[in-house]
């Protein structure tokens, strides 16, 4: 057959299959050139930009990952250039590169563009294994759109009964199973307590609507409930005739706590003395309001807890309980709480550490340096704590993997690997990531820390630590803790005044040194700075005027990160541990924390209400030791690093 007997989608998928044999072919050599290399980061950015294109070299269009850039301007030319022409084009390479990563994201946009154009014919043809939200109603619109109904009902009430809101896409199904009389008000009823469960009373009122008035009450009341919880308890509080649903109540009280748990605390009596409240359901609210008393360091939390039955201490509370006690200064009741723990979880360092502290306190150092020696060699913040109490030596048990060359060349060949560290070298990390994720799938734990080993060699951090972490291999401390961008790490330590260990350290827990790392609150960059806090210590700095996306240029970020450290460390007296709290959860935070008298800090370490937070501090710490270690600097101690925590300075009294 000739290339002109062939119709356009056919011909367009001939072609794309002889691209990607040769593409193949010229790979090796290809990959390694550094200006092929600029060529395609150059035509990528003209992507972005939306300018035209410019002629593809012969040795780009036979490089690794040139299908990328192939993808990134059929992803481009949806926005505006929609149509059959380029509905084909897409198809066929779609059709050529099945099960491939480089069709992903350009599949599912091409859907969504289909589903908005209304394309039917194509869209229902190629969309049957979407797991999409939006593209799954899109789906049910097509099928409705075509008339295809035939077990539509039993899939379009599978995704209304979810208690999520689901995409507006969905909204014209859901109407037509209204409609076919689907949603019944047993349904909707059990649609609106599930929302409810999932804490969404937003859903929970919608599905009410469909629910008869006798039967809705309880729904919206429920909701009530999780909307405003301070003022639909303080009804039921003050008045116990009024009915409610124990389950309601229950998660009502949650809600205050979280809220504001003094204001939960107050209520409590009132609430546990309605008529009909079962043991279980008072045990609920108990132990909700001892957690959130423990969280605020409210001296009521230890009789809340005492008044708990045995069988409603789960992991938390069990946990929170001897937290109280702690804060308190109880030892002997400290001991007591941790032998009623679980044995796995007294097991852990964390209760192991203090236990030896209460016992110290207690019964003498004597008594509990068997207890510290327990756990004193171990890597990691109790190990370094007890070994601090001990007055002896970290033991970091280094034991360096093999660095075996032959193995890591076997893995570098592989197609995969190799289009992974080209996309790495391009910064499309996240493709990076997902095909070197698909490259070592199944790979062997040895293999594995090969991996680690050629990412090194790359540069590429990350991925050196996750596969070491994946290997189960973690005695290879020079390894997990590289030091990259060093010039830019001594500046920045000459600049804030802070050991560069440290910023390592920080750079480490915060971006796991991915440079363009963006977290759910928008902090960017290796030291996840959000953009308007890193605009106002650049003001402070005198730094140059920050451009938009300065915080992935990691001569940037880095000193800006250092320089917010050593704001803190100047608001909090020099206490890393508060600076570090600080710089992960806000000052505003860790100033509710402060003590009402001067504590140990691993004391107060411990006492931080937001888990997060505790152990990214804990994680730090433990950082700047194995730092030092691969620094060969002397190891800092954390009994110097943590001074005590004092309390919360007055403010000084107005000049007369």
């Amino acid at each position: 057959m000739s290339i002109r007997s062939l119709s356009a989608p056919a011909l367009a998928l001939s072609l794309f299959c002889t691209h990607f044999a040769a593409a193949a072919d010229a790979a090796g050599a290809a990959a390694n050139s550094e200006s092929t290399r600029q060529a395609f980061v150059a035509a990528m950015q003209r992507v972005r930009d939306r300018l035209p294109d410019s002629p593809d070299s012969p040795e780009l269009r036979a490089y690794v990952i040139h299908d990328y850039l192939i993808a990134a301007r059929f992803r481009r030319d949806l926005a505006d250039k929609a149509g059959d022409a380029l509905d084909a084009a897409i198809d066929a390479f779609l059709q050529a590169h099945a099960g491939q990563l480089v069709s992903r994201a350009l599949k599912h946009e091409w859907l969504a563009s289909l589903a908005r154009r209304q394309r039917w014919d194509r869209f229902l043809a190629r969309a049957a294994d979407v797991t999409d939200p939006t593209l799954i109603c899109d789906r049910f619109e097509g099928r409705l759109a075509v008339g295809d109904t035939e077990g539509l009902g039993a899939a379009v009430l599978e995704r209304w009964n979810l208690p999520q809101k689901q995409p507006p896409e969905c909204d014209h199904a859901f109407a037509w199973a209204k409609r076919q009389n689907l949603v019944t008000p047993a349904l909707s009823e059990a649609r609106a307590r599930a929302a409810l469960a999932a804490d969404n009373p937003r859903l929970a009122r919608e599905s009410a609507l469909d629910v008869p008035v006798n039967r809705s009450a309880a729904l919206l009341q429920w909701s009530d409930l999780l909307e405003s919880p301070k003022s639909a308890l303080a009804v039921l509080a003050s008045h116990p005739g009024l009915t409610v649903e124990p389950d309601a109540l229950a998660a009502g009280f949650e809600k205050l706590v979280h809220n504001d748990a003094p204001a939960a605390l107050d209520l409590l009596p009132s609430l546990l003395s309605r008529p009909g409240l079962t043991p279980s359901v008072q045990a609920r609210l108990q132990r909700a309001a001892a957690l959130g008393a423990a969280y605020d360091h409210d001296p009521r939390a230890r009789a809340l807890f005492d008044g708990l039955p045995a069988e409603s201490l789960d992991p938390p509370s069990a946990e929170w309980r001897v937290r109280a006690e702690l804060w308190a200064g109880h030892y002997d009741k400290v001991l007591g709480e941790i032998e009623k723990m679980p044995a796995s979880l007294a097991a852990q360092p964390r209760w192991r550490y203090w236990r030896a502290r209460a016992v110290a306190a207690t019964e003498g150092s004597d008594a509990a340096a068997p207890l510290y020696e327990e756990i004193a060699g171990l890597r990691d913040y109790y190990g370094y704590l007890a070994a601090d109490r001990l007055h002896r030596a970290y033991n970091l048990n280094v034991h360096p993997s093999p660095d075996d060359i032959k193995a890591q060349a076997k893995i570098a060949a592989d197609i995969g690997v190799v289009r992974a560290h080209e996309l790495f070298a391009c910064d499309l990390t996240d493709e990076a990531n997902a095909e070197w994720a698909a490259a070592l799938a199944d790979a062997e734990p040895a293999a594995k820390v090969q991996a680690a080993h050629l990412a090194t060699r790359w540069g590429w951090y990350a991925q050196t630590i996750a596969a070491l972490a994946q290997a189960g291999e973690w005695d290879d401390v020079p390894l997990r803790y590289p030091r990259p961008y060093p010039e830019t790490v001594s500046e920045a330590s000459l600049l804030a005044d802070i050991p560069a260990v440290w910023i390592w350290a920080v750079m480490r827990q915060e971006s796991l040194f991915r440079k363009d790392a963006v977290s759910r609150a928008d902090a960017r960059g290796l030291m996840q700075m959000l953009p308007a806090t890193a605009v106002a210590v650049a003001r402070r700095w005198h730094m140059p005027h920050l451009r938009k996306d300065a915080l992935f240029d990691p001569p940037t970020a880095i000193p800006l990160g250092a320089a917010r450290l050593r704001e803190l460390l100047d608001s909090h007296a020099g206490r890393l541990a508060l600076s570090l709290a600080a710089y992960n959860a806000g000052s505003t935070a860790v100033a509710r924390w402060l003590p009402p008298k001067p504590v140990d800090a691993d004391l107060w370490v411990e006492n931080i209400p937001y888990g997060e937070t505790r152990a990214y501090v804990q994680h730090i710490l433990e950082h700047i030791v194995a730092f030092a270690y691969v620094s060969a600097a002397a190891p800092p101690r954390l009994d110097e690093l943590m001074p005590p925590v004092e309390p919360a300075t007055p403010p000084a009294p107005p000049e007369l």
